[in-house]
Parts: structure tokens; sequence; C-alpha cells
């Protein structure tokens, strides 16, 4: 049995999708019940964790039809030492992803936003507040701009993650890096003890439908709020995003199987996607008028 943690827009679907390939393993990913806003409210001191466990143990078990079962949901971060209690046996994949893509999807998907037609209740209700795990007061998280909030929550949760599988032992925990997915899946595979397979597809998933305003368009305000909140741990996690002068960098992509839609492509080719999808709208908007 296993769980893979994240902060979300970190690449959940995908590694769940690759794992899925591998004879021997089911991964789902955000299984009913997800405990959203449980699990924030657990983490922020105010939900007791009886009935946590008692769900947890009536609906996840360490097989399903015969196969380990995994499962990819960032709020098992926050119920962490729940999940240590109730699985005793299991292991953890810690899935990190870029800081400024994590940032640039939680920005794009309405993170933070109140009022964001696509944010379900449930999530408003269980987004991570600062200002409730005791890292801000009141009043200096709603004085942050929601980009900032953004690049907290993207800190915050690797932050968390990072503390938590500090404690246990090595042999129980495995890091990937989401750019680095392909070449680690062999070692996951290992560290799973599942059997070989010849090749795996790791395929981009649950990608943005118009285009994200990336890193390389991001104000010179968006990046120095993105420095002071991220930098150290990127230069911890990712120590090559910036080059010996302090100037950004991408970071070197694998490549990956059928990428899906032009706006989102894999970083190598995000430029162009970027130019002709604004092609597209103004051919759209042409025919409309």
């Amino acid at each position: 049995m296993y769980f893979v943690l994240s902060t979300g827009r970190a690449g959940s679907r995908t590694i769940a999708t690759a794992l899925n390939q591998i004879p021997g393993t089911v991964c789902l990913h955000h299984p009913k019940p997800e405990l959203v806003a449980e699990a924030t409210a657990f983490f922020c001191g105010t939900e007791p964790r009886a009935e946590i466990e008692k769900v947890l143990r009536e609906t996840r078990k360490s097989t399903l039809d015969g196969k380990v079962y995994g499962e990819v949901n960032l709020q098992h971060t926050l119920l962490f030492p729940i999940l240590r209690d109730v699985f005793p046996e299991a292991k953890y994949i810690w899935l990190i992803r870029d800081g400024r893509d994590s940032v640039a999807s939680m920005y794009y998907r309405g993170w933070y936003d109140e009022v964001y037609p696509r944010q379900g209740p449930e999530w408003r209700k269980g987004r991570l507040h600062g200002d409730r795990t005791g890292d801000y007061t009141h009043e200096q998280w709603a004085a942050m701009s929601r980009f900032e909030k953004c690049c907290w929550c993207w800190l915050k949760y690797n932050q968390v993650i990072e503390d938590q599988l500090s404690r246990l032992e090595p042999s129980m925990w495995a890091k990937v890096r989401l750019d680095r997915l392909t070449s680690s899946l062999p070692r996951l595979q290992k560290f799973l003890e599942l059997p070989e397979l010849g090749k795996v597809q790791v395929e981009q998933l649950n990608t943005a439908r118009q285009p994200v305003s990336y890193w390389e368009r991001w104000t010179p305000r968006q990046r120095a709020s993105f420095e002071k909140i991220c930098g150290a741990a990127m230069d911890r996690w990712f120590p090559e995003w910036k080059s010996p002068s302090g100037i950004w960098r991408n970071l070197a992509a694998e490549p990956v199987h059928h990428p899906g839609r032009v706006e989102t492509l894999w970083r190598n080719s995000r430029a162009t996607a970027e130019r002709v999808s604004g092609q597209l709208k103004r051919v759209g908007a042409r025919m409309r008028g």
C-alpha cells in the first residue's frame, strides 16, 4: 500500500496514470470520500481524528482486486499522522513540481478566489489558509495577494511533506520530481516492489484549457513575491532553477507522451503554444464578428 503526497497542481493525475500501467498495482486519483474539508480542519486542530480514522479504515484497504493499492490525494498530506497509525506498513511517494509551474497553475485555476465559478464549495472550504495554520496573523493573511497565497500554499504543503517523511525510515518513502518522472519510474517500481515493465508512458494530464500565465510572463512584483516566499526552498529542491548570477531559467524537461492540447504542451514548446493560442483566439474573434 502506498500514498502519493503532493501540493496539488503538481502532476498528481499524471503519476497516477503512469503507475496504473505497472502490473500488480492500482493507483486511484482522489477517490471518494476525498476528505477535503475534514483534512484541513484536522490539520488546523478543529476536527477530531476518530471519525476520519473510521472512514479511512472502512474505505481504504492494502489491496484492491488482488493488486497493491495506491492513492493520490493532496489532502493526505494534512492527514499524515492518521495515515501512519491506520496504515503502519504503507509507503509514501513525495511528488514535487517546480514551484513556478505549480503556482502558475494554482493561480490560473482560481485558488484563493472566493467567487471563482469552477472552484467547488468543498474545495473553497478546504483550502489551507495561512492564518489558520499560524504562519500569519489574520491581518497579514488578508493583506496578501491571491498570487502570494498560492506561493505560500506550494511552500507549506511541501514543507509539511518533507518534515513528516524525514521522520520515517528511508526505505518507507521516495521523492520524485515531476520533470524527472519518466526516468524515475524504474526506481519507483523497485521501491514499491512491483514487477518490472518494459516501458511506461508518461502523459501530461489535467492540463489547462486556456493559456496559463507562466513565470516567463510574470510581473516583476510577482517574481519578487515568489523569490521572497519560495526562493530558499527552490534553491534546495530545484538548485538549477537559477543561474549562478541569479537569472531564472527553465528546468530541463524529459519528454512526455501525447501532450494534449496545443495550449499546454510541455515547457520546451511553451512559447510556440502561447503564440499559436493567440493566433487561434484572433481567428475565432474574426469568425464571431
